[in-house]
């Protein structure tokens, strides 16, 4: 007989009689994990652990990528939301990569006639701008993030693709054309930081039913790097192959519409 399976102060009249019991131990969502055996002679033995049924890849992509107790651990949104939440990363890294090229062709890098002073000049101003935008926008809607969690993770996106826009065009602007939207950029990434963070921790306090949000935080981390080298392999093949500019904003418009779509999708 298993002592969770036996009434209130059973166990006390288990052992006065004699009789063989177990003991299980199970964690928060009712998985077992050890078992005993108490002899009628007094003996205690540790039973066999109870056999995975999955095969070992499965079981380390779990433990690796997912909560411990999934599914019974989260809510049950859970896996939707990190699905799109997964694609969205893996859009938005191919994006960066195809805007990083433009921002440094902005910066200067391959023009034999551009500065070196302008070059940091310019990289001065966007941190500015970034410091300054994330301590006025965490200023003015810090409390209002929480109770719209999903709506600013949203915004979050639009922020950071507007950001990526600036950046793609800012090597056909002149130097105070670029100053403006590159600055522009860092400050709305700023604004995608705060927003995006957040949202993210006041999805995660929802997305945690056992008291596990430090692991359902530290494994949403694991996903994003898996998701983001997938994305840097695909994005590095494509800034190799696909240079001219209408080419390029063709794919940055359908990246950025299925990051945003793939986002909505998530949090509506």
């Amino acid at each position: 007989m298993a002592a969770d399976e036996a009434e209130p102060g059973a166990l006390n009249t288990l052992i006065s009689q004699g009789r063989d019991y177990e003991i299980v131990e199970v964690d928060k969502s009712g998985n077992l994990l050890h078992k005993w055996r108490h002899t009628k002679d007094g003996r205690v033995s540790k039973l066999a652990a109870p056999k995975d049924t999955d095969g070992s890849f499965s079981r380390l992509f779990r433990e690796c990528f997912l909560p411990a107790g999934f599914p019974h651990s989260v809510s049950e949104d859970y896996l939707a939301y990190q699905l799109c939440d997964s694609l969205q990363a893996f859009f938005s890294t191919i994006i960066s990569l195809l805007a990083s090229r433009a921002l440094l062709q902005g910066l200067g890098v391959g023009d034999a006639s551009s500065s070196t002073t302008f070059a940091v000049f310019l990289t001065i101003l966007k941190d500015a701008m970034s410091r300054i935008a994330t301590v006025i926008f965490a200023y003015k809607f810090g409390l209002r993030i929480e109770p719209e969690a999903k709506r600013y993770r949203f915004l979050a996106d639009v922020f950071n693709d507007t950001a990526f826009f600036l950046e793609l065009y800012s090597p056909y602007l002149g130097s105070w054309g670029k100053i403006v939207a590159l600055s522009t950029g860092e400050a709305l990434r700023a604004l995608c930081g705060v927003a995006a963070g957040a949202s993210k921790a006041a999805l995660s306090v929802h997305f945690a039913k056992h008291d596990n949000l430090a692991e359902l935080n530290a494994k949403e981390a694991s996903q994003e790097t898996a998701v983001g080298l997938f994305g840097l392999l695909a994005g590095s093949f494509l800034v190799k192959h696909i240079g001219d500019k209408g080419s390029v904003l063709a794919l940055t418009i359908v990246l950025v519409i299925a990051h945003l779509l793939t986002n909505y999708i998530g949090v509506c």
